[in-house]
């Protein structure tokens, strides 16, 4: 069997992992819209020299 999931957010990258290590599934195929990056929400910025992840989305 053949999956795809959409997004490359926590949840995305989470299921695409957890999918690919199932029996049965011969392929998985992770689709995000930005070219830069994964994380979907999730972001990091620098503020006077410090990294700070910003952005996540807790549910």
């Amino acid at each position: 069997m053949k999956v795809a999931v959409i997004g490359g957010g926590v949840s995305g990258l989470g299921s695409a992992y957890v999918l690919a290590r199932e029996d049965g599934i011969k392929e998985v195929v992770l689709f995000e819209k930005e070219e830069s990056f994964f994380g979907g929400h999730g972001k990091t910025m620098r503020l006077e020299g410090v990294d700070l992840d910003i952005g996540f989305i807790v549910f």
